[in-house]
């Protein structure tokens, strides 16, 4: 194969050549075959794209099933007595429930918050009783954030005192329609006997059978005058942010104020199964990553090892006439960094490509999966959201991976001498 000149010639009159004239070479090298260069970059550019696109798309998921939970029952973060979470009793409320909720309203990123007070009670219809949460609830704040308003299936939500919206199935199962009455019973923060009768004006289908058939919600005036709570107490303060990653900073700015007599729980901690589920689904998405990885850097192995055996002759060239093996394996890794570079840069610009209208219109799911969906209350749609942290990740793993397939074939210079390489052999 014929020598490159240009090369030569820099190396006979710069035998001890700097890094400036090993980079202008090494750019200069990558285009004597231009067609290899494009497809091993190629190559990289759609592993980048493949990597980031599919992790957005996996992020953009994660994000709706958070907060889609978030907005049915939990919030994106919650006050709370600080041991409520591990035993939830009657007894763990937090006080000063209206001067809280001015302190996290006034917040720029928190969209909106209600107070909630809950207990486990019988609930009762004739002779039917079944066991159910009770949940006194702020009806107007709560219509403002939560989807369970939204998903009564008969009746109508909480408007006054003396009402209650309860589960579809428990309803079923006490037997109860709209119009109905039912008796709750209870135990009181004090120890006593918590009792309320209450109309049912709504039944709630959720689509999902244990919320229906355990959630009774009455106004949190009625619960507060049943459970002997004091007009200013509540378990719980929802908090529903305007986005799920920013929520992490609201939790943060509310638990660096927090008091003695409460603390700021995030998503993290109120949905511990999902995100188990994320986390599961992540170690699967980084044995991707590894694969993909590996993939391309034996494609780059090869093309590599046919450049070391296409260039022997220049290589002995080149130490003939004074450039050592070293200078010549940092040359082919300076090769190697360029064309990660291009495909890196490339596959980046295509996700962003395919991300940013994706983000906007979102990408329609086949019907099938929209009816199930649906019954979740989940969109018809999936939104990506462009992951940097992808885009970071694949960029540097291209990189590695391009640096260690030079290295490689690159370890034959070492072995190489001038007059057998001159001649094509060792």
């Amino acid at each position: 194969m014929a020598v490159d000149a240009i090369a030569v010639e820099t190396a006979a009159s710069q035998p001890d050549r700097s890094s400036g004239s090993l980079t202008l070479i090494a750019w200069r090298n990558l285009w004597r075959n231009r067609r290899r260069t494009w497809l091993t970059s190629g190559g990289i550019a759609f592993a980048v794209w493949l990597l980031i696109f599919s992790i957005s798309m996996q992020d953009g998921s994660f994000e709706v099933m958070v907060d889609n939970g978030a907005r049915l029952m939990l919030g994106h973060a919650q006050i709370q007595h600080p041991a409520y979470q591990d035993d939830p009793r009657m007894e763990y409320t937090i006080d000063e429930v209206a001067k809280l909720l001015t302190m996290i309203t006034s917040h720029p990123d928190v969209l909106a918050a209600s107070p909630r007070a809950q207990s486990f009670a019988l609930v009762s219809r004739g002779e039917r009783s079944f066991g159910a949460q009770i949940m006194g609830v702020d009806a107007y704040e709560e219509a403002r954030w939560s989807s369970l308003p939204t998903m009564i299936g008969a009746g109508r939500y909480l408007e006054g005192s003396g009402e209650a919206v309860l589960g579809s199935v428990l309803a079923r199962n006490l037997g109860a329609s709209v119009g109905d009455e039912v008796v709750l019973l209870g135990t009181a923060k004090e120890g006593g006997v918590a009792a309320i009768v209450a109309d049912v004006v709504g039944l709630i289908e959720s689509g999902q059978t244990a919320l229906d058939r355990a959630v009774l919600m009455i106004p949190i005036d009625d619960f507060r005058a049943a459970w002997n709570m004091g007009s200013d107490e509540a378990h719980l303060i929802v908090v529903l942010t305007d986005s799920v990653m920013g929520s992490s900073e609201v939790v943060a700015e509310l638990a660096a104020n927090d008091e003695d007599g409460w603390r700021a729980l995030g998503w993290r901690e109120l949905m511990p199964e999902l995100v188990q589920t994320i986390d599961i689904k992540q170690v699967s998405t980084a044995l991707f990553f590894g694969l993909i990885a590996i993939i391309v850097t034996f494609s780059i192995v090869n093309t590599f090892m046919m450049t070391v055996f296409e260039r022997t002759p220049e290589f002995g060239m080149l130490m003939a006439i004074g450039m050592k093996p070293g200078s010549i394996m940092l040359q082919l890794s300076m090769e190697a960094l360029f064309l990660a570079l291009l495909g890196v840069a490339a596959g980046v610009f295509l996700a962003l490509l395919f991300l940013i209208p994706l983000a906007q219109v979102g990408m329609p799911l086949p019907a099938a999966a929209t009816e199930v969906l649906a019954q979740y209350n989940m969109p018809d749609r999936m939104y990506p959201s462009f992951s940097v942290t992808a885009a970071v990740i694949s960029g540097a793993i291209m990189v590695i991976g391009t640096q260690i397939a030079a290295f490689i074939p690159a370890l034959r210079i070492r072995r190489l001498r001038p007059v057998e390489a001159l001649r094509g052999a060792e």
